[in-house]
Formats: C-alpha cells, sequence, structure tokens
C-alpha cells in the first residue's frame, strides 16, 4: 500500500509540473484506459466463460442438405411378420408385396379311418392389424404353390427381389374388403382334386406329408398375391403357425365327427417378402441400379424415408463449421434436429407416420452408423408430436449435442450426418414413410436449431 508521504510528494511533482506537460500526462492516461477497455479475455471454444462476459444466443440458419439413398436390392428373409398386398403412393409409385414361405409336415400320429369322408382344404390367413393404404375398397387374394424349391440367392440370404417359380395354375382365390381393426383372419378355399390327393397321402401316412425331406420335394411351399390391377393396401400378416393350410375331413361311424389335420408354416430362414417398387410417373430417376443417392432438388425438394422397400433419408451439415467459425462464438450449449414432414403428405389412416424414428451415423461411404444417443448417453427413439388441429407443426424432436460437438472438432467432417431410420425388429416388416421438406421449402422444413454462448460487444 502507498503511504501518505508518498503520495503527498506525487501530488506535489504533479503540481510542478508545466501545464503542458499536465496536458501531456492526461493525454497518456485517457490513450492507457482506452487500450484496458478494448481488450477482451481470451476464451478458447468450449470452455466455460464467465456469466459477465456471455449472452445466450440462438441460431437456425445452419443449412441441412437432404438426399434419398435408394437401394434396390436388401435382405428379406428370416422374417416372422410378412407382408402381403399393394398400395399406390402419391409420392413413391406402386408398392407391391408378395411373400414366400415353407410349410412343416405334419405328424406321423395322425391316423384317419378309411371310413373318413373329405370335405375341403383351405388355407387361412392370419392378420396383424398393420396395413398401409386404401382400406376401403376389395382386394383380390390369391394362393400359388410353388413350382421350385425354395434357395438362396447369395450370401445366405433372399431378397426383395428375389422370386421363386410357381405353378400356374393357382390353388385358390378369394375377393374381399379387409378390414384391420376386425378382421383377424382370412380363409381362402383351395382346389379340391389337391385336397383329395393330400387327403388320400395322409390317410395312407405317406412319406410324402410325414417326413421333413419328402414333404419339401412333393410340396415346395406357398406364395401368396394380389391382382395386378389392386393399388388398396399392405397388411401385416402374422407369421410362424399362425398361418396353415388345413385339410378337412368327416366321420361318419359311428356318428359325425368333423376333424382337420394342418400344414402349418415353417418360420426358417428361407421365408422372405418380395417387395418391389414401381417409380414410374414418380419424381424419382427412372433408371438406375445398385446403391444410389439422389438430392432432393431432383426429387422436388424433398426426401424420403421407407426403410421397408429401401430408401433412407439422408442429412448432413455442409455449412454447420463456416457459421460456428464465428470469433464470437465460445460455445455449443445444445443442438437440436426439429424434423418436420412435409405438409399434407400424411394422415391418419392411408399415409401414417412411422411410430418412432431413430438416427444413425453415416458419412460418404453410406454405411449405416452407431445410433446418435441424447446428451444423457441414452438412446433416442422418437414418436413424432403430432399437430391434430391445424397439421402445420407435426415434427420430430432429437437431441443431437454430442454429435454435432464431433462435427465441429473433427477436420474433414463436411460430409458426415445422419440416416432417419425406423425403429423395426429385424423380423418385422412395414412400409410407412415419411417426406421432408429440405431448405428450399419456405414452410415445414427440417431444421437444425443451436444454443451457443457468445462474447458480448
Amino acid at each position: 500500500m502507498v503511504s501518505r508521504n508518498k503520495l503527498r510528494r506525487l501530488i506535489n511533482i504533479i503540481y510542478m509540473l508545466s501545464i503542458q506537460h499536465r496536458k501531456l500526462l492526461l493525454v497518456f492516461c485517457l490513450f492507457s484506459l482506452l487500450i484496458l477497455s478494448c481488450t477482451k479475455k481470451e476464451i478458447e471454444f468450449g470452455e466455460e466463460p464467465e456469466n459477465s462476459y456471455t449472452k445466450l444466443v440462438y441460431i437456425d440458419t445452419v443449412g441441412v442438405q437432404l438426399s434419398t439413398l435408394v437401394t434396390d436390392s436388401f435382405a428379406t428373409n428370416g422374417i416372422t411378420s410378412l407382408l402381403l398386398g399393394k398400395y399406390k403412393d402419391p409420392y413413391l409409385g406402386i408398392i407391391s408385396t408378395s411373400p414366400f414361405f415353407q410349410l412343416n409336415p405334419v405328424s406321423e400320429s395322425v391316423d384317419i379311418p378309411s371310413t373318413a369322408v373329405f370335405d375341403s382344404l383351405i388355407f387361412i390367413i392370419r392378420l396383424n392389424k398393420y396395413y398401409y393404404g386404401d382400406t376401403s375398397r376389395v382386394q383380390t387374394i390369391t394362393v400359388h404353390e410353388l413350382a421350385q424349391s425354395i434357395s438362396y440367392s447369395y450370401n445366405d440370404k433372399l431378397y426383395n427381389s428375389s422370386s421363386v417359380g410357381k405353378k400356374p395354375v393357382p390353388l385358390g382365390s378369394r375377393t374381399l374388403k379387409i378390414s384391420p381393426a376386425a378382421t383377424d383372419s382370412v380363409i381362402i378355399r383351395l382346389s379340391d382334386a389337391n385336397g383329395l390327393e393330400l387327403f388320400e397321402k395322409l390317410r395312407q401316412r405317406s412319406d410324402d406329408v410325414t417326413n421333413a425331406d419328402d414333404f419339401l420335394n412333393y410340396f415346395k411351399g406357398i406364395n401368396l398375391s394380389v391382382s395386378d390391377n389392386d393399388t388398396t393396401a399392405v397388411y401385416g400378416l402374422s407369421g410362424s403357425v399362425s398361418m396353415l393350410m388345413r385339410v378337412a375331413y368327416h366321420h361318419t361311424i359311428p356318428a359325425i365327427e368333423k376333424k382337420y389335420v394342418d400344414f402349418t408354416m415353417n418360420p426358417n430362414s428361407y421365408t422372405f417378402n418380395q417387395v418391389l417398387a414401381d417409380r414410374t410417373g414418380t419424381t424419382f430417376p427412372s433408371s438406375g441400379s445398385g446403391l444410389q443417392e439422389i438430392s432432393s432438388t431432383q426429387t422436388g425438394n424433398v426426401a424420403f424415408t421407407q426403410f421397408g422397400t429401401g430408401l433412407l433419408l439422408k442429412m448432413t451439415f455442409p455449412s454447420l463449421r463456416d457459421i460456428i467459425r464465428n470469433d464470437n462464438i465460445v460455445k455449443l450449449l445444445k443442438a437440436e434436429l426439429i424434423i418436420r414432414p412435409a405438409y399434407l403428405s400424411f394422415d391418419r389412416y392411408r399415409y401414417k407416420l412411422p411410430s418412432s424414428l431413430y438416427l444413425a451415423q453415416t458419412n460418404g461411404s453410406n454405411i449405416i452408423g452407431e445410433t446418435i444417443l441424447d446428451s444423457t448417453g441414452a438412446n433416442q427413439v422418437i414418436a413424432p408430436s403430432i399437430d391434430a388441429i391445424y397439421g402445420e407443426n407435426s415434427h420430430y424432436r432429437f437431441n443431437v449435442t454430442g454429435y454435432i460437438n464431433q462435427l465441429l472438432v473433427n477436420p474433414g467432417s463436411e460430409d458426415y450426418g445422419f440416416f432417419l431410420m425406423e425403429d423395426r425388429g429385424s423380423t418385422t416388416m412395414q412400409v410407412n414413410r415419411t417426406v421432408i421438406n429440405d431448405a428450399n421449402r419456405s414452410s415445414y422444413k427440417t431444421q437444425l436449431l443451436l444454443s451457443v454462448l457468445v462474447i458480448n460487444q
């Protein structure tokens, strides 16, 4: 601390200076104060600065670049929840689905007396209440017996584009309107001639119906399909033993007694769903095969996800690093991705939004990477927030703070981003889809929202 005597001597010295010298001293002091006031505290990006130096700012101008990854061939075997039907999508064309599967032989303990009488051969399809499309119209379902054995295409897989030869004459068909909420099964009457043949083999306990290998040589499998002109809806089928072919008969001695024998579905790795898309008349390029990444600018400024048909929606953020390079930004507090489906692209009944979505990492290789966790390290499987009144603010909201922070500190991360994925198990197939606007659309567009700390000016 300066003593009183020293302070008094300093004042005397200043007083003894000439007026000109006093002016020079005053100018020097004012200049020093100005320099100190213009010097800001040095803060490294990512550090937590003092509150007096910063303020909270929201940034919503980061461009989200959208594209659709189109896969024309993907594995669909080994599933137990199948799809049957066809619907016409206003954005994606005609989507058709058709399951192929094998049946189990019957038990050797089946005992049909010689006095038994054949009644019918029927096929029972069990529905699981899932549907996509217009269920208000009728559809014709056809049951075919396979002419060839089901075999893997390659890599021990069967694909959406795989097919197996069918016998030209169908076993049977039925035209009906399906109400998914009320209809739990569909019964189709099959050929009596085929039924009588099976009935006789059952009564004789033939190896053709009791031995697994012999049965698959005799009856190679089933295909379900709908008529070419049916573009109504796709329905979900319960697999496993819930679908079956039934031989019905009855006894007459000593009294009439109805009986049946079931050939149940075999839910093995040869079960697969054919899923085909006819993109004629859509904004998708008419040619191309393999894996294609199509910019949203080529598809009407929208991008799509429909995992059940091999469509993946990809998002990247090429302008992110330029925006965050602002010298005044010192810390990213939160990053949220708001994904807004295009207005009137979905509804409650025909074109329903996926019930839950998640994000997976990707880059220029377009390989599906790890899932994006929230700020607590938990998985994010997000249900849509539906604006049921106006339909203008429906969205999926994801916390992507950790991943965006990684993009900011890693060089060469401009082609890194996300895939928008539907949360479905590996044994389930669905054809739900979302249509997402890109930044060229003025409203209902997907946004990356950043909450950052900036230095006060």
